[in-house]
């Protein structure tokens, strides 16, 4: 018994759709092209800030204004070569923290009341992460893409066994 063609071709075009989609999944940047991560934890009486652009290129000569929660402005400054800047807390409040990094860049932290009357660590917060959708796209492509394969494969070696 010969083989369906129809059938044959469907299996053959899914195969190369899900292909196509997986190598498009890797092929895709992430459009982050004016994101700035900042980053400000409390030790002691002491901000300190860290900056750097999501290539991990660090953020050089960039501007921190620190405003308190009715907008005005308690210290202006910049970072230096590593994106770092820090300054002595000017007052008790919500410090609201922003990054001008130039073109488009900009960044906000916020460090609430709470934290500051707290004493600090000398640990450095953890910078927060995302859900890496990228990561996620690709390997439900490629799960797609193998179970195209394998439903191929058992078509062609039913087609086979049945000759």
């Amino acid at each position: 018994m010969k083989y369906d063609i129809l059938e044959y071709r469907l299996a053959k075009s899914i195969f190369f759709l899900f292909l196509i989609i997986g190598l498009m999944c890797i092929a895709i940047e992430s459009v982050n092209a004016h994101r700035v991560n900042l980053f400000a934890w409390v030790e002691g009486n002491k901000v300190f800030v860290e900056s750097k652009f999501s290539s991990s290129r660090r953020v050089n000569k960039g501007k921190i204004v620190v405003t308190d929660p009715d907008g005005n402005e308690l210290v202006t400054g910049t970072t230096d070569e590593n994106g770092e800047f820090s300054f002595e807390i000017p007052k008790k409040a919500e410090l609201k923290i922003v990054l001008i990094a130039g073109t488009g860049h900009r960044a906000e932290w916020t460090i609430p009341a709470s934290e500051i009357e707290m004493p600090g660590t000398s640990e450095k917060a953890p910078p927060e992460k995302g859900i890496p959708v990228k990561g996620i796209i690709i390997g439900v492509g490629f799960i797609l893409g193998l179970t195209a394969v394998t439903a191929y494969i058992r078509k062609r070696k039913k087609n086979n066994i049945i000759q």
